[in-house]
């Protein structure tokens, strides 16, 4: 009994491993290629059921994995580690049920004989991960470990950081074939052609990287105040920044700096006119976040920037589940006891890009980075530089800390555009218009840190790079489809 157990569930458990081990702490990127094979070689057998529960297994103790951040994170907010628990149980549960249908439909492709597909399954999974209404969370991607190495993943300017998943899935997907073929399994000819196709995309992603957009230089400031604004009190938070901002300041005035940056939250909570340390109209051109009241008393995440005349902001318009806002807390009376610090924050409606030190600034806030349409809103909207505004002190010393930054460098990549970020504490980075990381802040120093950066007219990435999510959806909606018809007529 114990054997027919291990036999059934030690591929998707591997690949659970295997892939785990691709991010944060270890961050062994390259096993991204290998790491599905074990399960694959499963799913190949075209049996749907079993495909099944071996992705909800796999996507249960993948997620608990990834989402283990949410036990310090709610339990400090909330006072209990037994309420953080809920919601990290819940997200290996739901995380279980995407995967297993994911499952599902990779093993239905095998049986209809059509495999070439299940990179685009993969992907598709990902990404109605990603977009799910209410519980939208682009976390986990399979190609978010190669932001390491950006000549490998500019495909992300045509399609995404899902085209990428989806490279990724293949290249995956030619081991198993080259390294363990079945005798009825596909042509070689067809493997052939695999390996083609994902040697083409790595060759035109190096093609791209070494084409570096002109553009003018410009000097940005990281004003990276290394106050903790995650745990401080108000009061001591307050003081701290104030404390900061007069050395932050002198040293974008010394840099000749075109732009200061600070983090999320550091004008506070905003009425009327931006109440920040540097007083309601600063010496330098500034972009930082904050929160914003208004009349009707909703409260927003906003992004601030003076141009030295006057100020402008925008509001945030992606919002962190179980962080800012719970979902269902009318609907479900146990999550009311989910006390959040500023109490549920509302969504901007529209997403503005901004115009500020003669530049079209993309306003990102923190969760807001993780989402790569936000960046191909700000970057169809005419975006030269993309700037990142966050509070990550919440998830310092965990694995989110990093999947959060490295979530920036993937903008970059896809949107062909320079990104400046900014925390607290950290992580502050600065990018080039190709995902480089061109300045590297040390994380809980006060560094006014300069970033000289090629800043093209506007960006070089295909407009319509979400045709590649579309095209993965109507695969997994086409295979799942007919899958079930076909079993309907067996």
């Amino acid at each position: 009994m114990m054997k027919q157990v291990l036999e059934r569930n030690w591929p998707w458990f591997v690949s659970f491993i295997l892939l785990s081990l691709a991010f944060p702490p270890l961050n062994v990127f390259l096993l991204v290629f290998v790491a599905l094979v074990p399960w694959l070689r499963v799913l190949r057998d075209g049996d749907g059921k079993k495909g099944f529960w071996a992705g909800y297994g796999f996507g249960f103790f993948y997620f608990l994995f990834q989402m283990f951040w949410l036990m310090p994170f709610v339990g400090k907010w909330t006072g209990s580690y037994g309420m953080a628990a809920l919601p990290w149980l819940v997200c290996g549960i739901l995380a279980g049920v995407f995967y297993g249908v994911t499952g599902w439909l990779m093993a239905r492709a095998f049986a209809l004989r059509v495999g070439f597909l299940v990179p685009l399954i993969w992907a598709g999974s990902e990404a109605v991960r990603a977009y799910v209404p209410g519980l939208a969370f682009p976390w986990g991607i399979a190609a978010l470990p190669l932001w390491q190495v950006p000549v490998l993943a500019q495909a992300g300017a045509w399609g995404t950081i899902f085209l990428v998943s989806a490279w990724v899935v293949l290249v995956n997907l030619i081991i198993l074939e080259v390294f363990f073929p079945k005798e009825s399994g596909v042509e070689k000819r067809l493997v052939r052609w695999y390996g083609i196709a994902a040697v083409g995309l790595a060759v035109l992603s190096a093609f791209r990287y070494s084409n570096m957009p002109k553009g003018d230089e410009k000097t940005f400031t990281l004003g990276q105040p290394g106050v903790d604004m995650a745990f401080l009190t108000p009061d001591e938070e307050r003081q701290a920044l104030l404390n900061a901002t007069g050395d932050l300041v002198l040293g974008a005035e010394l840099q000749n700096s075109d732009l200061l940056i600070f983090p999320e939250g550091y004008a506070g909570r905003v009425y009327d006119l931006p109440q920040t340390p540097l007083g309601f109209e600063p010496s330098v051109k500034v972009i930082m976040g904050g929160q914003r009241e208004a009349e009707d008393g909703r409260v927003f995440q906003t992004a601030y920037a003076w141009d030295g005349a006057e100020w402008s902001h925008a509001d945030k318009t992606r919002l962190v589940v179980f962080g800012e806002y719970v979902p269902l807390r009318d609907q479900l009376p146990f999550l009311r006891n989910f006390n959040l610090p500023a109490g549920d924050l509302v969504e901007g409606d529209t997403l503005i890009t901004m115009e500020v030190a003669g530049l079209k600034v993309g306003p990102l806030i923190c969760f807001e980075g993780v989402f790569p349409d936000l960046a191909l809103g700000h970057s169809n909207q005419g975006a030269q530089v993309l700037v990142q505004m966050s509070i990550d002190d919440w998830y310092e010393a965990t694995p989110a800390h990093d999947q959060l930054w490295m979530s920036t460098v993937w903008r970059s990549i896809e949107s062909g555009l320079p990104v400046m970020r900014v925390g607290g504490r950290g992580k502050s980075l600065a990018t080039d218009a190709r995902g480089n990381v061109l300045v590297d802040v040390p994380v809980g120093k006060r560094i006014p840190a300069m970033a000289k950066v090629v800043v093209p007219e506007n960006s070089d990435a295909f407009g319509g790079r979400f045709w590649f999510v579309w095209l993965s959806w109507a695969v997994c909606a086409g295979v799942g489809l007919y899958g079930l018809v076909r079993r309907a007529q067996e």
